[in-house]
């Protein structure tokens, strides 16, 4: 994807971690690319319990305010797990942008390589816990 250097600290709640760890198998067959990236995610994430993780974190069922670069205009997006259908305004954590999304805190930014091969900067304005 791009270099970890790049990208900023993420936390992720041990509820939320533990349903993504299972949602890995089906997801490595449905979207290899995208189960790697959240693979690589979750393997340099802060776990805590979820009473831990401050307010401002993105995690799933979050209403989150964000850009998907420099030179788009801002969009509001909730997070949904793998094995839900996504509707307007939601966003699969088994897309690259959900998997980018993930853990970021407000006024975070993270490269990501996005659905057309693109290279990215994600920006995260605003929070809104589920």
């Amino acid at each position: 994807m791009t270099d970890e250097t790049d990208r900023p600290l993420i936390w992720i709640g041990r509820a939320d971690y533990g349903r993504l760890l299972r949602a890995m198998d089906r997801l490595a067959v449905q979207a290899p690319e995208v189960s790697a990236f959240l693979s690589r995610e979750l393997d340099r994430a802060i776990v805590r319990p979820e009473s831990d993780l401050p307010r401002t974190v993105v995690r799933m069922g979050s209403r989150v305010l964000f850009r998907r670069a420099e030179d788009t205009p801002s969009e509001w997006g909730e997070l949904v797990y793998p094995d839900q259908v996504p509707v307007d305004g939601q966003i699969t954590v088994a897309s690259p942008l959900g998997t980018a999304l993930l853990g970021l805190r407000e006024g975070a930014r993270m490269p990501y390589i996005d659905a057309d091969g693109i290279t990215r900067c994600l920006s995260v304005e605003r929070v809104l816990p589920a």
